[in-house]
């Protein structure tokens, strides 16, 4: 027989936090994004790459200096990010994630709880 695990919220109240992700819309408490956002530091802007399988590390270069890892959500499904990209990361030794943006969501809410150095780029 199977063990059930029950999930607990994370009660922590972050305006940071995801609250959902549904229509090609990413919901935190106070605001709304249809648009690329990323997420660095505590503060959220908008991204002006328009797809990620476009991004390449000069995008990046302001973000990835100061965080060990880089979470990218690339819309309803998972796109594979350029050779290159990965190979650079790799280079500088910093973790790259990058998933279908419904996962990356649930991933940037474990990565604040756990309070890590990240930065997320999401793409609705």
């Amino acid at each position: 027989m199977l063990g059930i695990m029950e999930l607990v919220e994370d009660k922590n109240n972050n305006n940071f936090n995801i609250k959902k992700y549904s229509d090609r819309t990413i919901y935190f408490s106070y605001s709304n994004y249809t648009e690329p956002i990323v997420f660095h530091q505590d503060t959220i802007s908008t991204f002006t790459v328009l797809k990620p399988e476009s991004i390449t590390i000069n995008d990046l270069h302001n973000y990835i200096l100061s965080v060990n890892l880089l979470l990218i959500g690339t819309g309803k499904k998972n796109i594979i990010l350029s050779q290159e990209l990965i190979k650079h990361m790799h280079r500088l030794n910093k973790g790259l994630e990058f998933m279908n943006t419904e996962s990356a969501c649930k991933t940037h809410n474990l990565l604040l709880s756990e309070k890590r150095s990240f930065v997320s780029i999401l793409y609705p």
